[in-house]
């Protein structure tokens, strides 16, 4: 047991560590932590293993890592020297294992020891003193041979935590799948279509995505019964019961649609028309992620009051201490766990209480409360995607940032795809900015973004060139209004004529926004870009040198929708207190926050 202390105060948040449980003795979660720690994916984050430190000193040896195993003190005494130096830091937990403990068989002694990690994880996690909880797997029929009625993780921290509105998650590079109902029997599952079960579960996945840094998440949920009902020739839960909580969802300002033919939306899902899918079963929606590959999954329990991440597979009793287990979907979880920093205990707090989600409409004038502005950070200098642009992610991505850039030039289409698919797989939004102004240029960009699979295309004057380009995809464009022109750019004309190319052009079909070069602008900013905000419906995105707090404030003071930073944080102009890129990214942020605390009044 813990030794409870007080939750930590923001400032040394970042500072803690994730609490890696190790899973059941018997199966193959000591040799994925082995493997985790060498691996060079993992992301830069503390953390500290809750398990058995011989079993974890014969998984060391069995994958044949060249890593000592370290225990620590309930106090954590000793965690920054051991991951210093490449050992696995463990804090000893659970009941001694028995020498005769054999990998691959069902043990009641492996069951409870797997249990009590899990319940030594959560004392840390309600405690304040880890950032999160990353599980490896447990077997349902050992911890029912140790006596434990719960069938696993998600109900054994939905209990602790008292929360009733929880949800399973499951996802992968290419699918994020939300469960109305987990482990029940499939007459049970049915019996769980209910108003309340749907709307909870829409609410959480809106919840999640927006967690995962979507401003206006795309919640498709799947229909219970063959081609959604066919308008009742089929079953009428879909129209009496789905259809109507997906109403209300929308009356809360989620964008959910349906219910849609299960055995066809996880498919558009995939191609980009939605960015979660709420499936009515365990088997409906687990089947769609595991046929894509278990080793990239990651399982994720909404609705807790902290971050839970998981591997999306089992014990593999068949090859247990054998070494061939791949720790793919283990480094996949931590990096989730990273990903939603920051975010996950204020959804969720939200999703317990029942609370409506936040409309993402944006209000039109600044007087009213905002959303704040999306931090997008470009990894590019002077309009220049940077050469270890790849090499740089994993710590962006560390730092909490969800929405990240890069230009279409400084790399070769082969590293910008590496870069695009590398933020798509960690779960983050991706942009694409136009620097090249000229025809034959904004076509090629456009093309790129197709190719790329890009969520966001921003920059270029010419929509009548890209939209016909980007039509039938689900990226979405946001162009430059005014007279852009030069590189570096520079924005010209007055204002008025500026606002008057932003109305023309947000009024064009397939335009989703706009990118509004403020700070290459040689006049009032601030009243530029109140003015263009105040104009349009549609979400704006200043850009240009963002260098100083001022100029966040001036962002979120016109309500923005967001603004991009690279150059600057790169050069490590803002005043951290530490040196480096993360010190930077986590100022702007709190920079961030800062301006919209003292714009709207309040703590979001």
């Amino acid at each position: 047991m813990t030794h409870p202390s007080p939750p930590p105060s923001p400032a040394n948040h970042h500072s803690l560590p994730f609490a890696i449980t190790m899973g059941d003795p018997a199966g193959i979660g000591p040799e994925i932590i082995a493997k985790l720690a060498q691996d060079t994916r993992r992301p830069p984050v503390p953390y500290v293993v809750i398990g058995n430190t011989a079993a974890l000193q014969k998984a060391v040896r069995t994958v044949g890592a060249r890593c000592a195993v370290q225990p620590i003190s309930d106090r954590f005494d000793g965690l920054a020297e051991a991951l210093a130096q490449g050992a696995i830091p463990v804090l000893p937990a659970g009941p001694p294992l028995p020498h005769d403990l054999a990998p691959g068989q069902v043990d009641a002694r492996a069951g409870a020891a797997a249990h009590a990690y899990v319940q030594q994880a959560i004392d840390l996690a309600l405690a304040g003193r880890v950032r999160g909880i990353v599980t490896a797997p447990i077997h349902k029929l050992a911890l029912r041979a140790a006596g434990i009625t719960h069938p696993g993780h998600t109900e054994i921290l939905a209990a602790r935590t008292g929360t009733r509105d929880f949800a399973m998650m499951l996802a992968n590079p290419e699918l994020r799948v939300v469960l109305v109902s987990i482990h029940v029997a499939l007459s049970d599952a049915i019996a769980a279509v209910t108003p309340d079960n749907e709307l909870r579960a829409i609410r959480l996945a809106h919840a999640a995505c927006r967690g995962l840094g979507m401003s206006h998440p795309r919640v498709a949920v799947a229909g219970l019964n063959p081609h959604a009902g066919e308008n009742g020739l089929f079953g009428d839960q879909d129209q009496q019961v789905i259809a109507p909580a997906i109403a209300a969802a929308r009356a809360e300002g989620i964008d959910a649609s349906g219910p849609w033919p299960g055995d066809t939306v996880f498919m558009r899902a995939r191609r980009g028309d939605f960015d979660v899918v709420v499936a009515q079963y365990h088997d409906q929606g687990l089947i769609p992620v595991k046929y894509l590959g278990v080793e990239q999954g990651v399982n994720i329990t909404l609705g807790l009051p902290f971050i839970r991440t998981s591997v999306d597979h089992g014990t593999a009793f068949d090859i247990a201490g054998t070494g061939k287990a791949s720790a793919c979907s283990l480094v996949q979880a931590l990096q989730y766990a990273a990903a939603m920093e920051g975010t996950a205990s204020t959804a969720s707090a939200a999703d317990v209480t029942g609370t409506p989600a936040p409309t993402p409409e944006r209000p039109r004038h600044p007087a009213a409360a905002a959303p704040r502005p999306d931090f997008i950070f470009m990894l590019t200098r002077q309009d220049r995607t940077v050469a270890n642009a790849l090499d740089l992610l994993p710590e962006v991505l560390a730092a909490g940032v969800r929405h990240i850039g890069f230009k279409d030039v400084g790399l070769p289409l082969p590293g910008l795809r590496q870069l695009a698919d590398a933020i798509r797989a960690a779960g983050a939004v991706s942009y694409l900015e136009v620097v090249s102004l000229d025809e034959a240029s904004e076509t090629a960009s456009a093309q790129a973004a197709v190719a790329l699979g890009v969520d966001v295309l921003m920059g270029g004057t010419r929509p009548e060139v890209v939209l016909p380009l980007l039509r039938g995809t689900s990226i979405r464009y946001y162009p430059f209004p005014g007279a852009v022109t030069g590189h570096p750019s520079v924005l010209g004309g007055s204002i008025a004529d500026i606002v008057a190319s932003a109305q023309r052009m947000a009024a064009l079909e397939g335009v989703h926004g706009l990118d509004l070069l403020a700070y290459r602008f040689a006049g009032d900013v601030p009243a530029l870009i109140q003015r263009v905000c105040a104009a349009v419906d549609k979400p704006v995105v200043i850009a240009g040198s963002i260098d100083r707090a001022e100029r966040i404030e001036a962002a979120v003071a016109g309500c923005a929708a967001g603004l991009t930073v690279g150059t600057a944080a790169l050069d490590g102009v803002f005043p951290a207190r530490d040196p480096g890129l993360t010190a930077q990214l986590r100022c702007i942020q709190d920079l961030l926050e800062a301006a919209d605390r003292g714009q709207n009044g309040r703590v979001r």
